[in-house]
């Protein structure tokens, strides 16, 4: 063959592969455009970008183009399918890290400890000093919760790094000191690292784990004088948390989530989702157990502010400022406190002069992950706004 039949054939090859590389990326831009747009992606248990609204201010700004871009990737054809594809060529490369989630021992993930930014953790600090200075006259207590690679540090994967989060934890208690009584949660979820006190497949701590913590919470609480014994039942087996879903990694893993409740105790409570105006008689939403957030089955997930009354004949009166750890820890409460207020910072817009005042507040407890509180810039804010 000559040189001139060979060139005129690669072009012709080059020519027939340029036309079908073209129908295949007008074709998924035509499907992309018709199919409708999903609102949550079940797979990673979060919502979807939808379709921005088109203004001259959007474009001007930039953020058009941006919100336009993360549309376009969240709503893409198949991409379920290419993202697991692409998780699947990692692990085959040897990759133990998928999108901040560590690939761990003994089918553990793990989620990256978190640096602070010390401007945000100082402005925390700063107004739980003055919110405690005050109301003086009210215990304040502090309960922040390691995550679970710095207790399970054992299970990270060889080539692994991860921040020291004992010591960040080391500087919150030393900074506050004598402002709040201190709760340490560290020890407890050491002595009992070896049992199941962090979901394999989500970042949150199991009711077990939460029950150790409890335990070693109920003196700082004055909780001593009455002893309940708890019985833990499953709820369900079927759990995936948010972890495989955020890593594409373990998403057959299935696990079992329990509650913990009084043995001999009345717990008998009513459950005032104050923004929702919405009452119910449980501390569990059993229809998350249908939802891929299982974990949102305490309490139903997170609010602004949920006011829970009890049978107690106990007159204290707990504000309890959280994140979603305690969840599952607030049902070993409930026994010993009239009432419980709980504020999340995250979805609150009121001050918390007003909780105060309204609910004749007479204990006060922040439980946070170590992850969470180390970089929420909500604190501040609240404490801050009276």
């Amino acid at each position: 063959m000559s040189e001139r039949r060979k060139t005129r054939k690669r072009k012709r090859i080059e020519y027939v592969i340029g036309i079908g590389f073209l129908i295949c990326v007008f074709g998924i831009g035509i499907i992309n455009l018709l199919l409708p747009s999903k609102k949550i992606s079940e797979e990673e248990n979060r919502g979807l970008q939808q379709k921005p609204e088109l203004s001259v201010s959007a474009v001007t700004s930039g953020s058009y183009m941006d919100q336009y871009e993360k549309y376009q990737a969240d709503q893409f054809m198949g991409r379920n399918m290419w993202r697991s594809l692409k998780v699947g060529f990692s692990r085959l490369a040897g990759s133990k890290e998928e999108n901040g989630v560590f690939i761990g021992k003994k089918g553990q993930l793990l989620e990256d400890i978190a640096v602070p930014d010390q401007d945000v953790l100082k402005a925390n600090m700063k107004a739980i000093q003055s919110f405690s200075q005050k109301y003086s006259d009210i215990p304040v207590n502090m309960l922040l919760v390691p995550d679970a690679a710095n207790i399970l540090s054992d299970r990270l994967p060889f080539t692994a790094t991860v921040a020291d989060q004992s010591q960040y934890i080391a500087q919150v208690k030393k900074e506050l000191g004598d402002s709040v009584q201190w709760i340490d949660a560290v020890k407890p979820l050491t002595r009992h690292s070896d049992e199941k006190i962090y979901y394999k497949t989500d970042h949150h701590w199991t009711a077990k784990g939460a029950y150790y913590v409890f335990q070693e919470a109920a003196s700082s609480l004055n909780l001593e004088e009455q002893e309940i014994e708890y019985a833990s039942y499953p709820i369900t087996t079927d759990f995936n948390g948010s972890l495989a879903s955020k890593s594409g990694c373990r998403l057959n893993e299935k696990e079992q989530i329990d509650i913990y409740v009084p043995k001999t105790e009345d717990n008998d409570v009513v459950v005032n989702y104050v923004d929702e105006q919405k009452k119910t008689a449980s501390l569990y939403d059993s229809s998350k157990l249908n939802s891929r957030d299982k974990y949102a089955v305490y309490l139903g997930g997170n609010f602004s502010v949920v006011d829970i009354r009890t049978v107690s004949e106990s007159n204290r009166r707990l504000l309890l400022i959280k994140d979603s750890y305690a969840n599952s820890f607030v049902p070993f409460l409930t026994p010993y406190f009239r009432e419980i207020v709980m504020v999340d910072p995250r979805y609150y817009s009121g001050t918390i002069g007003d909780i105060m005042d309204t609910y004749g507040i007479t204990d006060t407890l922040f439980l946070y992950s170590a992850n969470i509180f180390l970089q929420d810039n909500n604190i501040s804010g609240v404490l801050s706004s009276e």
